[in-house]
């Protein structure tokens, strides 16, 4: 069997021990707690950078949106205008025609002068 003074000095060792790791606890909650706040801070500025990046891409996609609105108008603007200059094209060659053919001459002109 220990003595008291056995005991005494088991119990001292111990509540070094104790201390000791106490202290260990203590760093390693400081540590924890500090990564705690770099995380934090990290998914704030992360959390920043997305909203920035959400609003530029919105922003590019107007612009896009807009750029190709305004192609399709500037497209079916000069399309129109080819329909009407085609439209008056044929409109002249079929007033030739009716002309040539009123006068008797259409069969005077060879087919490969003609315009079709």
């Amino acid at each position: 069997m220990l003595g008291i003074k056995d005991l005494k000095e088991e119990l001292a060792k111990t509540s070094h021990e104790i201390k000791e790791m106490n202290a260990h606890i203590g760093k390693m909650a400081d540590n924890i707690l500090t990564l705690s706040s770099e995380i934090s801070k990290s998914m704030k500025e992360m959390t920043t950078e997305l909203h920035e990046t959400n609003l530029s891409i919105r922003d590019s996609l107007k612009v896009t949106s807009h750029s190709i609105q305004a192609m399709s108008d500037n497209f079916s603007e000069a399309l129109e205008k080819a329909m009407d200059k085609m439209a008056h094209m044929s409109m002249e060659i079929n007033v030739k025609d009716t002309l040539l053919k009123s006068l008797g001459l259409d069969n005077l002109i060879p087919d490969f002068l003609k315009k079709k």
